[in-house]
């Protein structure tokens, strides 16, 4: 939050910063432009210890310091101006009786949701947006965005990442760092969310794939026919849904979800537990446990703002001779198990995954897998000596 103005005269200059050399000014760090280092020129001019004296209806006036050089700063929240209501927060770095910036307040996100955001466009581009949210009593985050111009404040959409924390009380930090504070700005941003995915979810409960399995999983005996690349209209046809497969044979899958995983779940990404004969794999305790499960097995990070998988998931493609190495995992643990001409229930679950652990599971759903006589046909060979998944995953782990 460090010269502002000096940033505005140089809005076209583009400096890189060393991770040591970055820090907390909106100029510098938010809005991507000049800045100096820990310890370096410009900002937090004095004391404005008479901030804390004042009274307003946001409760957001005062002195802050920030997190990365611990300078001083002055906040003030004006609600009036002139004679009309206006709802800024006007930003000090310097003593005197103009502020340096002066950024609005979302008004509605504080009327329906108490969320005090206050943004400002120093420039069109993505580098030149300006947001400070606060995300607890006088503590405030400084966020960064990927987006450029919108007539208001960044999308719900759009990423917003905290780059320093300010506050009133220096030993706010001891709990208030930037990694906290990202956590509970996605908290706030995924209320805000959860109103505009209710009008969503409603329409969606019109589509028939949606409305008869939002929590459930729906398989299909190829990925084609649960593509989709259209958010929010679930077009699929239920009549390609299959509750029955050959062991081996493609089976794709897609999750219906009750509400996208940012809203029910802030902070967190999608796991993928398979279950069968007593016998479970989990994708994220696999990705820990070999250098071969951590490359094959990626991270599930995307559509996390969506109803459901826009793209679905597989247990084996062969189509494109692809295959989930956590269901192969599960195969490889039930091999003495299967018979031919068994029947077996498969059941997948995907999970809200944060923090090392599986929250909640989201969706899930079972399909009976029936071990037929293996042949080179529709299906690939799973125990085949040579070209078999199951063996070839053996080879690669001895």
């Amino acid at each position: 939050m460090k010269k502002l103005i000096l940033s505005m005269a140089l809005l076209g200059v583009f400096v890189l910063f060393s991770a040591q050399e970055a820090h907390s000014q909106l100029a510098g760090a938010l809005a991507g432009k000049v800045g100096k280092g820990k310890g370096g020129k410009g900002g937090g001019g004095g004391s404005f210890t008479a901030f804390n004296d004042e009274t307003d209806a946001m409760g957001v006036t005062g002195e802050y310091f920030g997190l990365s050089d611990g300078k001083a700063y002055g906040l003030r929240f004006v609600k009036e101006e002139g004679g009309k209501m206006v709802n800024k927060l006007h930003y000090f770095e310097k003593k005197g009786d103009e502020p340096q910036l002066k950024l609005d307040l979302k008004e509605n996100y504080y009327t329906k949701h108490q969320v005090k955001l206050f943004y400002f466009w120093i420039s069109a581009s993505a580098s030149g947006y300006v947001e400070l949210v606060e995300v607890d009593p006088g503590v405030i985050a400084q966020i960064k965005s990927d987006r450029s111009y919108n007539d208001g404040p960044v999308g719900l959409d759009a990423t917003r990442t905290v780059v320093d924390v300010y506050a009133k009380d220096k030993a706010s930090f001891d709990t208030w760092d930037v990694e906290t504070a990202q956590a509970k700005l996605d908290m706030l941003i995924g209320s805000l969310k959860a109103e505009e995915s209710e009008k969503i979810k409603k329409n969606l409960m019109k589509f028939e794939s949606y409305g008869g399995y939002v929590g459930k999983i729906a398989f299909a005996k190829g990925t084609n026919y649960l593509r989709n690349q259209r958010e929010n209209e679930p077009v699929e046809k239920v009549a390609n849904f299959i509750t029955k497969a050959e062991l081996g044979s493609t089976v794709a899958y897609k999750p219906y979800f009750e509400m996208p995983l940012e809203v029910s779940h802030p902070g967190a990404w999608f796991n993928i537990t398979y279950e069968m004969l007593g016998e479970t794999t989990d994708r994220e305790v696999l990705r820990k446990t070999s250098s071969v499960f951590s490359e094959n097995i990626p991270q599930i990070d995307k559509d996390k703002g969506l109803f459901y998988f826009l793209f679905p998931r597989v247990t084996v493609d062969n189509s494109s001779n692809a295959a989930d190495y956590a269901f192969l995992e599960l195969l490889r643990k039930n091999q003495e198990k299967l018979k031919v001409g068994g029947v077996y229930d498969l059941k997948v679950t995907i999970w809200a995954y944060k923090d090392g652990a599986n929250i909640d599971p989201v969706a899930s759903g079972t399909i009976q897998l029936e071990y037929t006589k293996e042949d080179t046909g529709t299906k690939k060979l799973l125990f085949d000596p040579v070209e078999g998944w199951v063996s070839k995953l053996e080879k690669v782990l001895d």
